[in-house]
């Protein structure tokens, strides 16, 4: 961009468009306590037993309490996340919402080696994208997965 004004030299000014992710800002290391279903968790955060939804992602039912709303691939999809995460600890990253209509913690979730869940559980093939506004702060990155 130029800009002049008529008692000053020219000016250039130079933008840039490209957005650059800042590092996430990790907390845990948690103790995965148990797997709900493919895309939820219960983790233990200073004693308390706390159930935590990835953010960005859905796996298909599993454990619904209406079961005809529960199919083979959410529970391949449960099986698949409790294979992954059973006996491990995770970090949490926050969004801008913390919690949902049904109190659970929303966070994007990370393996102890710095490997995204949510991002694991697209490349397998067990989600699909969900994103709920305001909470996108990945929401290109696992649409890139997707497309993959």
């Amino acid at each position: 961009i130029t800009a002049c004004t008529p008692y000053t030299d020219i000016e250039t000014v130079t933008i840039s468009d490209v957005y650059e992710e800042s590092e996430p800002q990790l907390y845990g290391l948690y103790d995965v306590v148990r797997v709900v279903d493919g895309d939820t968790i219960i983790v233990n955060i200073d004693g308390e037993e706390t159930k935590v939804r990835f953010i960005g992602v859905d796996t298909a039912e599993s454990v619904h309490p209406d079961d005809s709303k529960n199919n083979e691939s959410g529970k391949e999809a449960s099986q698949w996340t409790s294979d992954l995460l059973t006996g491990q600890q995770v970090y949490l990253e926050y969004d801008i919402d913390k919690t949902d209509d049904y109190g659970r913690t929303l966070a994007y979730v990370y393996l102890s080696d710095g490997r995204m869940v949510q991002e694991e559980l697209l490349k397998a093939g067990m989600a699909e994208l969900m994103t709920i506004q305001p909470n996108s702060k990945y929401a290109d990155r696992f649409y890139d997965i997707k497309q993959e």
